[in-house]
């Protein structure tokens, strides 16, 4: 009979692309993790499950095959053990979490740690990355759930508003626009600009307002490009541009002065998304419980996020 703990290892090695990587999450030594690995491989008949390409260890055909068998044998395995341990009243568990950089790295620690208060027995890992990356990770069972900036528009997903965070925009104090009342989108045109990184949705969500606002993109001078916050408020306080940062992630410090921009303000809305239909763990459960109840939807208002809007189906 397949061992568990090796499926484990072996899927945490399939996930990280490294034996390194794998021990570190698992919290095993190396030779632990190889001797799980070489052991499983006996076991499925002395058969290679990984081969070495470059630095990273990919899975060989006899791998893929095992890996969906190892996902269901592990998946019912720990929901097993959570329903028995369920019935003395504890949650117990480990939970993927993906989320997207700059906001979601402030919000996903704040949020897991007043969770975790709740239920010490869950344990976590978080993995960070761009959108396509998360929704890719939820599809192949590396995480169960995820916060993202952009709502994903497919049924396949169910999909938790969390709020909407204002995005300041900000330049040196000393800068001319930090004077005025007021300042258009085209004001901005004539201004170097510190943007997010292409493929980032608050960049897309900017570019949707200068759209609207009838300032083409060919229009803008950028030049800085960066998916961190605390780069683009530094670069700002420094001179090099307007830039625009979650307020939540602005730095204290007399260097920058806000720019009030005409219209609606910059809002960026954020989700928890989950497969849908699948058989989810207590502890996701449980998790997405908290964070739409009334000790969680405060948390992420002192965060910095506004209460959410009426969520649309996609």
């Amino acid at each position: 009979m397949l061992n568990t703990d090796h499926l484990q290892t072996f899927l945490a090695v399939a996930e990280t692309g490294s034996f390194t990587a794998a021990a570190t999450r698992l919290g095993f030594t190396q030779p632990a993790v190889s001797q799980h690995i070489k052991l499983l491989e006996t076991h499925v008949g002395e058969v290679r499950l990984f081969r070495r390409v470059g630095k990273t260890m990919q899975l060989t055909h006899a791998g893929e095959e095992l890996l969906v068998h190892a996902r269901e044998v592990v998946s019912l395995a720990l929901r097993a053990e959570q329903h028995m341990l369920g019935l003395r009243g504890h949650v117990t568990g480990r939970i993927g979490i993906g989320c997207a950089p700059t906001s979601g790295e402030r919000m996903v620690p704040a949020l897991l740690a007043a969770f975790h208060l709740k239920h010490p027995g869950v344990q976590f890992a978080v993995d960070v990355g761009l959108a396509e990356h998360l929704f890719t990770w939820l599809g192949n069972g590396q995480v169960q759930a995820v916060l993202v900036d952009e709502h994903p528009r497919r049924r396949a997903y169910d999909v938790l508003e969390l709020g909407g965070e204002p995005v300041a925009c900000i330049a040196a104090r000393g800068h001319e626009l930090v004077r005025r009342a007021s300042v258009s989108m085209a004001d901005l045109s004539d201004c170097p600009l510190i943007l997010p990184q292409r493929g980032m949705t608050l960049r897309r969500t900017l570019e949707d307002q200068f759209r609207r606002q009838g300032v083409g993109l060919g229009q803008l001078q950028v030049v800085l490009e960066t998916d961190s916050a605390a780069v683009a408020a530094q670069a700002a306080a420094d001179g090099l541009g307007v830039a625009f940062v979650p307020r939540i992630r602005l730095p204290k410090t007399r260097d920058i002065g806000g720019i009030a921009l005409d219209g609606p303000p910059v809002e960026q809305p954020w989700f928890m998304v989950r497969q849908r239909g699948s058989a989810a763990s207590r502890p996701v459960d449980e998790l997405w419980e908290f964070a739409d109840s009334g000790p969680g939807r405060k948390l992420l208002m002192r965060l910095g996020l506004n209460a959410p809007h009426a969520a649309k189906e996609p």
